[in-house]
């Protein structure tokens, strides 16, 4: 998997070894801004109990269809209505953490190809999503700021706009005539999108003109479990660049976590069959499970929302037997061609003074979580770039149709990939519906270096307050040590007393030791090298 409750798994591990489609009706958003405003910002503002995904499938898994999925058989082709198709367009999407976000900035974002600003909305208390580019010259309102009236403030020519993507000021306008009332004329309006706040994810519709569906759909839920107090919990979120379908293969494939994260997650040596079955499938996604211990439970959730639960049968000393479980619940979002976000919610019901958490005995903190997190992606990193290279390369057409003649899948722990493959294959045209064009620019797994793939610093500090936070403490730190080196240094020899001397020259050999490893323990926020053969 992309990134798994890595602390939990390597517990595991470790006990375990011992004991009807709607069309979207096109209505402005300015409309819902001024007619519908008190009822949209009471549905979009509350947090919401959103509803689960399909807990019964909307197609049973057949003995034919078993067949047909047995990883040792070509996917066959079947015929598919248009009615069973897939719209990538028509759903809610996952674009960051809101803890994550900071409401005194606009914030960038890719979704489908499309360039996106979020920004916080302070008149109303929400969180808006707009197209990122100013009418005026098409500048990115990113790079913008939030004014004196808590407006979006292009930073090219000062023109503003509130949260309903209205202009409230064009600076270099006259005060009479035309110029005046340019400001209301609807060419000065900003695209907007809807959005909505659940369970700690900001969520974005991406059709502009879907205001009516949007308001009518809930976003994807996480387990009851994760409000549940005997469970802790943990989130993580990180840009990589290799494409949504290379990611959402990684994560349906529980089988490589003992040898792409060996003594991180897994251990080589406890390797097993993994007999996977389909349960049910259909343009909704697909669901599966194994029979054993542990067992896994695997759901997918079309566009990007997989769901693993994963259970586990054992006995400890005096409190006897027990049953473990684990949520690992990931959002794939594909931002553009070669580049996809993975925002992952994990969740479990034991050592949860491991985890971060608002008990006082939970002194784990958030950040120092994402350091064992970051290995995980890591560990996936390199291999799924050279094997994105090599699909682009072998590849003719859609390797969705070629996929079973350039790999070799002959047992079952490859059954949820083959089942993704096909999904992706019959029902969604083979690769997300992208924005524009995606043909001008070669993909950043074929061109990026092994350095430029594993910068946690771009794919994740930057974008996780928590992260950001400490690494900037520790900036602060190191800085505060060598000053302190510095000055017990240069001091050192002033003292006629042999022992203040001595204890001034050992204060500075002390902090230059505790700055030099204050900085490298700064690694873990910026770059560290994964090589899978140093692992023993």
């Amino acid at each position: 998997m992309a990134v798994s409750l890595a602390s939990a798994t390597t517990s595991i591990f470790n006990s375990t070894a011992s004991s009807s489609s709607l069309h979207p009706i096109s209505l402005s958003p300015r409309y819902f801004c001024v007619t519908r405003s008190q009822k949209r910002r009471e549905i979009f503002r509350n947090p919401l109990r959103v509803a689960a995904p399909p807990s019964t499938p909307s197609t049973p898994i057949t003995e034919e269809d078993q067949e047909r999925e047995d990883p040792s058989i070509e996917i066959e082709d079947s015929e598919e209505n248009s009615s069973s198709k897939f719209s990538w367009r028509d759903h809610w999407y996952p674009v960051s953490l809101v803890e994550d976000l900071d409401p005194r900035y606009p914030t960038p974002f890719q979704l489908l190809n499309r360039d996106l600003v979020l920004w916080f909305d302070n008149s109303a208390s929400q969180w808006v999503a707009f197209d990122d580019k100013c009418p005026h010259r098409l500048a990115p309102l990113s790079e913008g700021r939030i004014d004196e009236n808590g407006h979006l403030q292009c930073s090219y020519h000062g023109w503003s706009f509130d949260g309903c993507g209205s202009c409230t000021r064009i600076p270099q306008a006259a005060s009479e005539g035309p110029e005046a009332r340019a400001v209301k004329s609807p060419r000065a309006c900003v695209t907007r999108f809807p959005t909505m706040v659940s369970q700690g994810l900001l969520f974005v519709w991406p059709d502009e003109n879907g205001w009516e569906r949007a308001q009518a759909t809930i976003p994807p839920k996480l387990p009851d479990e994760f409000d549940k107090p005997e469970f802790s919990s943990v989130t993580i979120q990180r840009d990589l660049y290799y494409g949504y379908d290379t990611l959402m293969e990684n994560v349906s494939d529980p089988s490589h976590i003992d040898f792409a994260h060996h003594k991180v997650t897994g251990r080589r040596d406890r390797a097993k069959p993994l007999p996977f079955k389909m349960e049910a499938s259909g343009p909704w996604g697909f669901a599966g499970a194994n029979e054993g211990n542990p067992k896994i439970t695997a759901k997918f959730v079309a566009p990007c929302y997989y769901l693993n639960k994963v259970e586990i049968d054992t006995k400890l000393p005096i409190v006897g037997d027990q049953k473990w479980v684990i949520w690992i619940c990931s959002f794939n979002v594909p931002m553009a061609p070669g580049k996809t976000r993975s925002i992952v919610c994990s969740a479990r019901n034991f050592f949860q003074f491991s985890m971060p958490g608002p008990a006082w005995w939970q002194v784990v903190p958030r950040w120092h979580e994402h350091w064992t997190s970051n290995k995980v992606y890591d560990g996936d990193m390199i291999v799924l770039q050279g094997q994105e290279k090599v699909f682009l390369a072998e590849s003719k057409d859609d390797i969705n149709k070629e996929y079973t003649k350039l790999t070799f899948t002959p047992t079952q722990a490859d059954r949820f990939v083959l089942a993704f493959r096909n999904w992706l294959r019959r029902h969604a045209n083979s690769e997300p519906q992208w924005f524009g064009t995606t043909d001008q620019q070669p993909l950043p797994s074929t061109v990026l270096s092994k350095r430029q793939m594993l910068d946690r610093f771009e794919q994740h500090t930057q974008k996780c307050s928590s992260c950001r936070n400490a690494y900037t403490r520790f900036q602060t730190l190191q800085k505060l040590l060598i000053g302190a080196a510095v000055v017990c240094a240069s001091t050192a020899g002033i003292p006629p007393d042999m022992n203040i001397r001595l204890a001034l020259g050992a204060a500075a050999l002390l902090s230059a030791a505790l700055a030099y490893a204050v900085h490298d323990i700064q690694k873990n926020f910026v770059f560290v090298d994964y090589v899978h053969a140093d692992i023993e």
